[in-house]
Order: structure tokens, then C-alpha cells, then sequence
């Protein structure tokens, strides 16, 4: 599925559940469906209306939701610095960060693939996160006053379970920012890529999570990094 068909499926959705009518009434959370199943058992979740859906001043609704992911390891809710610390962690670990580049590119531009069909992925041994990267995160979210679900990072997710999660995930910024006037997903999939860009430059993980979790104007591209990927999201 490509990131216009699920977004009209959301839209869909959203409208069958009345979530202008669950926004007015104060209401959050009240609904949680399952929109993947991974190969091994493991489902994906969207719950809404989110803790930030609101009517604009145009009265146009401002969506929010949550992606819940349950795992034989974990149940949590997934945000865009977990996928981060998911991502850094899998390259701490010896994957290669070019092929995850690589792979990363595709999804922002085509949206859901046969990640069981990767060769890329056979010889990688799935393992807990890194503490220090745990810490890092708790460090930044501290810092400016969040809180940081550690939970959802305890273990690597398989990559069918990154992968989808992410797609999820970023789709929700299309519906809010859409492009061309705005970012759309290509501003978390910079942050994603701007994690693995810490390998080779003199940039850290921390500035990544910081810049995840700003508001309002996206952060300034950094000007050693190569952000021409961007071209190709549409």
C-alpha cells in the first residue's frame, strides 16, 4: 500500500467514526484498530482521536493518533524517537547503514514493501537495545521536559515490525503537513536518516532526538549532510 491509499483509508475511516464528533465531546483514545499484522504474530495499531486532535480555527480537524505496536516482547506505544534509537541501534550492532539508507528511502517514497523477501536483513541477530542509547534518549526528553516510553525500546524490532510501524507513523504527518506546502513525512524520514548520518560525521545521536522532538519550524538541515533524498518524496 502507498501513503495515498492509506491515507484515503484512514480518511474513510476517521469519517465512519465520526472523529469531529468524538473532538467536540472531549473525547480521546475511545477507539483502537488493527491495521497490520506482521508474519510472526506481532500487530500494529492506530488509536484515536489522539491527545493533540483539535478543531482549527477554520474548523478543520487537526487528526492525532497514536501507533501501538504488540509484540511477543513488548506492548508499547511507538513515537518517532523510538524508531530513531531502533534504527541507530540495528547499525550499532553491525547492519549495514547504507543498505538501511537505502532501505529507508524506499519507504518514504513507495510506502510498504515485502520486507521478507530482503536479503539485506538473513544475517542480522535481533538484540535488547543498547543502554547508552536508552539513557541518551531519557537524557534529551528530560532535558526539555518530556518523557521518553523507554518500554518500546527494550528490544530491536524485527524489521517487518520497523518498517510498518514507520509507515504508520509518518503518515499521520502527511495528513497534517501535507506536501508541497509542507514537509509531510520528509521531515521525521531526515531525522531517521540523520541517525545513521552519525556514523560517519561529527554529529550525535542526542541532536537527532532533539531535533525529533522540537516543535513548530522544522530544524535547520545540517549543512554537511545530503538531503536531495527529499526530492524523490511525493
Amino acid at each position: 500500500m502507498n501513503y495515498h491509499e492509506a491515507e484515503q483509508n484512514l480518511q474513510e475511516l476517521f469519517e465512519a467514526r465520526d472523529y469531529r464528533g468524538l473532538i467536540q465531546k472531549g473525547l480521546r483514545h475511545v477507539h483502537k484498530d488493527l491495521i497490520y499484522t506482521c508474519s510472526n504474530g506481532s500487530e500494529i495499531y492506530i488509536s484515536y482521536p489522539g491527545l493533540k486532535a483539535r478543531l482549527g480555527t477554520d474548523k478543520k480537524i487537526v487528526y492525532d493518533y497514536r501507533v501501538d505496536i504488540v509484540t511477543s516482547k513488548i506492548k508499547a506505544s511507538l513515537s518517532h524517537v523510538n524508531i530513531i534509537v531502533d534504527i541507530y541501534n540495528k547499525c550499532l550492532h553491525n547492519f549495514d547503514s547504507e543498505s538501511m539508507r537505502q532501505l529507508l528511502i524506499e519507504t518514504a517514497r513507495e510506502g510498504q514493501f515485502d520486507v521478507n523477501q530482503c536479503s539485506q536483513f538473513g544475517s542480522y541477530s535481533y538484540q535488547a537495545v543498547d543502554k547508552s542509547l536508552l539513557g541518551c534518549a531519557t537524557d534529551v526528553h528530560t532535558g526539555l521536559g518530556k518523557s521518553y516510553n523507554s518500554s518500546a525500546n527494550q528490544f530491536d524490532l524485527t524489521f517487518e515490525e520497523l518498517f510498518n510501524s514507520i509507515f504508520w507513523i509518518v503518515l499521520q504527518e502527511d495528513i497534517n503537513y501535507p506536501m508541497p506546502r509542507y514537509q509531510g513525512r520528509k521531515m521525521p524520514f531526515s531525522r531517521y536518516l540523520e541517525s545513521l548520518y552519525c556514523f560517519e560525521s561529527k554529529h550525535s545521536l542526542d541532536e537527532v532526538i532533539e531535533r525529533a522532538l522540537t516543535e513548530g519550524r522544522p530544524p535547520t538541515d545540517w549543512i554537511d549532510m545530503d538531503y536531495s533524498f527529499r526530492r524523490l518524496i511525493n
